[in-house]
Order: C-alpha cells, then sequence, then structure tokens
C-alpha cells in the first residue's frame, strides 16, 4: 500500500525542491542548513512529511522566501 501525503505537502516539496536546484544546493546541503539530516529533508521535499512549524523559518530563510511560501499560516 502506498503512502498518503497531503496535496499541500507536495506542493511546498516541489517550491523547495525548485528553489534548491535553482540555487545549485544537494538535499544534504539544505538538510545541514536546517539542522535535520538529508533523508528528513527528502521526506519534506516529497510531501511525504509534513515540515514542521518549527523549522519554517529556518527553511524559508536558506531559499530566501517570505514563510508563508513554505507554511501559508505562517506570519
Amino acid at each position: 500500500m502506498s503512502k498518503v501525503t497531503n496535496i499541500d505537502n507536495v506542493r511546498i516539496g516541489r517550491i523547495m525542491r525548485l528553489e534548491r536546484k535553482i540555487r545549485g544546493l544537494s538535499q544534504t546541503d539544505v538538510a545541514k542548513e536546517i539542522g535535520c539530516d538529508q533523508s528528513t529533508f527528502a521526506q519534506y521535499e516529497s510531501g511525504a512529511r509534513p515540515i514542521p512549524y518549527n523549522r519554517v523559518s529556518t527553511i524559508a530563510a536558506v531559499f530566501n522566501l517570505e514563510p508563508r511560501y513554505i507554511n501559508p499560516q505562517a506570519a
């Protein structure tokens, strides 16, 4: 049975993947910047795992994005 993902998580993951590739970063590079391992970041990027609220600002800063692009409820 395949894992069910939330469409918002998938959308956010696609934004992160695009931004990461534009910047020429690897998943490992980003994972180190946000304080997690590569496999966790890969799950965020694929939409398989939701991004914890306490990481939203850090991820947004890495990609130089407004936090609302990572989490629409972020201020």
